[in-house]
Formats: C-alpha cells, structure tokens, sequence
C-alpha cells in the first residue's frame, strides 16, 4: 500500500518515515501542497495521505476539499497532520473531507496505529468497489441476456405465425392442385387413347407458316410439362407443410434424401436466383434415428445461409452431398463464396451474432442448429477458406449411437436428481 507524507517541515517528513519504515507501507514524500496535490492526483495514487495542515501552497484542508469535490477520483484516506488541538479547528479538518487527525508532536505507535485503521478502511473500501464493479457487470451481462431472450421470444413467435400461416397457406394450395392433378390424369389418358388419333385426322392442314398447328407431340409435351409443374408445386407445398410443424415431430427412422430434398424445395424461392443445388446422395448401410423435421430445419438454415454468402460471387454454386463415415451419417452443404474470417468462426455459434446486415438476420439459425445436432447426439461442424468458400457438416450418429447417448444422458440426469 502507497502512502503520501506532506509537510513542509524536514524533520516531521524524517519522523514519519522513520514510524513508518518497518512496516509494509511504500512511501513516497512532497515538500508543498502544490507537490502534494501532484502526486494526489498522477496515477499511481497513494492509497494513503498524511497531509501537514499548513503548507507552502496549497494547505491539507484545502487539499481535502478538492479531493472529496473528485466523486471519480479513487479513494484516499486523510489524515491530517497539525499542533492545533482546538476543538474547531478539528470539526474543520474532518469537515473538509479529512478521515483522521494526529497532533503534533506525534507518538510514533500511536501513528502507526492509525495509518493501520486507514490501511483497513482502505482495503474494505477496495472490496466494495470491486463487488460494486462486479455487480455492474453481472446486472449489464443479464440485462444483455434478458434482451437476447426477448429477441428469441419474439423470434420463435415469428416462426409460430410463420408455421401457422405454411400450414393454411399449404391445405388452401393443397385442395386446387389435387382438381388440377386429377383433371390432368384424366387429359392424359384421354388423350393417349382417343385424341391423338382423332386430331391427327381431323386437324386442318394449311401451309401458311404463320398458322399455329400444334402437332399431336407437341400436345404430349404440354401435358408433360403441366404435370411436372404440378408435381413440382406439390413437393414444394409438402416440403413446406412439414417445417411448418416447427419443433414438432418424432424421433424416427431417417429418410436422409427426402430431408434433403424438401429443404432443397423449401429453399427454392431464394436459391433459384443465385444457382442450382447439385446434390450426392451415397446413402450409409446402416439406420439413423432422428427427427426429420429438425433435421429438415438445420439443412434449410445451411442451405439458406451459403445462398446469402454467395451474392455478388461470379460463379457461384451450392452442392449438397450425403454420405457415410463409420457408424455417422453425414450431411455436406458447401458454398463457393467469400467464406468466413477466423475471427468470426469462433463466434458464428453464438445466439445473436450474425454478419448479415441489419433486418436479414437474427443470429439464432445456427446457434439453434447446433443445439439441434447435439440433442441428437450430433454436432455441426465448419470449416471455411477466405475466397474459397465454407463447408459445414451435420454429423448424426446411427441408430446405436443415439440410443446410447440417450441412455448416457438419462443416467446422468437421473444421477443429477439423486
């Protein structure tokens, strides 16, 4: 502990730092209150004044009350040094800001006595900033964490109306494609039986260049084309049918490939505009168990996130790949764009960080996908390039794994309990 001897008097600074000399104390002297108010207020800051009354300058009182006027300035036990011994003068000292007061000519036991009260108001008042400080912090950290909450709140009552909306969206879509559906079938049977040959003998024959004459292929084509269309549209309405359940569903046998591909469709109203997804689909030998709407959710969340990151990339593509390693199921979502620098890897996991510009993103996608893949026993990982562009990976155990982990994370909470 640091501790400023002021007086003006050689002899008094000479026995104050005799007192003082066995003793733990760092001291450091001023000869005037100018010196003294210096030292008071440059960095390291005793911890500690012994300030002589009247000095050359600026006089101990006098310091008292700028220090005390400094509610920023750390704190300084005062005590005054001085050979008035009035009452007044005393009720003055302590008045201007002093803690304590010692008259000249001091006892040296009696001085160190109360430089060690000092030492020890001092040391509690060190505590309590530091607890006070660390309260700050901690009511700062969980006012962040309230409002992360509230966001994600928000955000899940989003995707709540979104869902809700999907699945009315895709029943009301659902009952007209079922009429076309069927009035296509019938065109086509009708058509393969019975108007092929009737047109190809009744039509008019004209050798205009100009005249529309659909040839009885060209028929053919239209009603291929119209149900393709059709078809198309109706995984696009399954695809979304199925998210819009959300965190609904059952852990069940997995159908990698049809995951893959409602997200692909769920994704094409963003996709279509920046490239095709080509996909590789090397399913494992063995079985996997999980929660096809989650997985669904994690794959649409990768797939949507490499179409932002490739804005603006000359040629640029997405491919999604599922394959084997071991007894894990993989699945690759690769992009070819700017890829993610070192230092955002570290963070992208984080809820509420994202790099998108403000109102495209809300920071929770992967942080969710993550907490997805690890209730199933997964991870999700990430590995990126700048200029090359970034892979991640879902990885998913087989069927033997998840029931271990399952297993493995009952016991633990049934441990937890007990």
């Amino acid at each position: 502990m640091r501790i400023l001897l002021a007086d003006d008097d050689q002899i008094t600074l000479r026995l104050l730092e005799n007192s003082l000399k066995k003793t733990a104390y760092e001291t450091v002297q001023a000869t005037d209150g100018n010196e003294a108010w210096k030292i008071l207020t440059t960095p390291p800051v005793p911890e500690i004044a012994l300030l002589d009354w009247m000095m050359p300058g600026i006089d101990g009182t006098e310091i008292c009350r700028r220090l005390r006027k400094q509610p920023t300035s750390a704190f300084i036990y005062i005590i005054l040094i001085t050979s008035n011994d009035r009452p007044q003068d005393i009720t003055s000292g302590l008045d201007a800001g002093a803690n304590d007061y010692i008259i000249k000519p001091f006892n040296k036991d009696e001085l160190r006595s109360r430089v060690a009260v000092g030492a020890r108001v001092v040391s509690y008042e060190q505590t309590l900033t530091r607890t006070n400080d660390a309260l700050v912090k901690y009511s700062q950290h969980m006012e962040l964490l309230a409002q992360e909450r509230a966001q994600q709140l928000v955000q899940a009552d989003r995707m709540i109306s979104l869902g809700t909306m999907a699945a009315g969206i895709a029943h009301e879509i659902n009952n007209p494609l079922t009429i076309a559906q069927g009035n296509i079938n019938l065109l086509k049977n009708f058509w393969a039986y019975f108007g092929e040959k009737a047109y190809a003998a009744s039509a008019p024959k004209t050798k205009k260049p100009e005249a529309f004459q659909p040839q009885p292929k060209d028929v053919r084509e239209m009603i291929e084309t119209s149900e393709k269309a059709i078809k198309r549209l109706r995984n696009i309405v399954d695809g979304m049918r199925s998210f819009s359940h959300g965190q609904g569903g059952s852990v069940e046998i997995l159908q990698p490939e049809v995951c893959l591909r409602d997200a692909i469709q769920i994704c094409l109203p963003k996709t279509k505009h920046v490239c095709e997804i080509a996909f590789h689909v090397n399913l494992p030998p063995f079985q996997v168990k999980a929660n096809p709407v989650q997985i669904t959710q994690i794959l649409v969340n990768l797939i949507s996130n490499a179409a932002d990151a490739l804005q603006g990339i000359p040629h640029p593509a997405i491919t999604v790949d599922i394959d084997h390693d071991g007894g894990k199921l993989l699945f690759r979502v690769q992009d070819n764009g700017a890829g993610i620098s070192q230092e955002n890897l570290t963070k992208i996991w984080s809820p509420l960080f994202t790099t998108k510009p403000k109102g495209q993103g809300t920071g929770l996608g992967l942080a969710i996908c993550m907490k997805i893949a690890q209730d199933h026993g997964g991870e999700l990982k990430v590995e990126s390039q700048a200029k090359k562009g970034t892979v991640f990976t879902l990885v998913l155990p087989n069927t033997e794994g998840y029931d271990r982990f399952l297993k493995e994370n009952v016991q633990d909470d049934t441990g937890d309990e007990a």
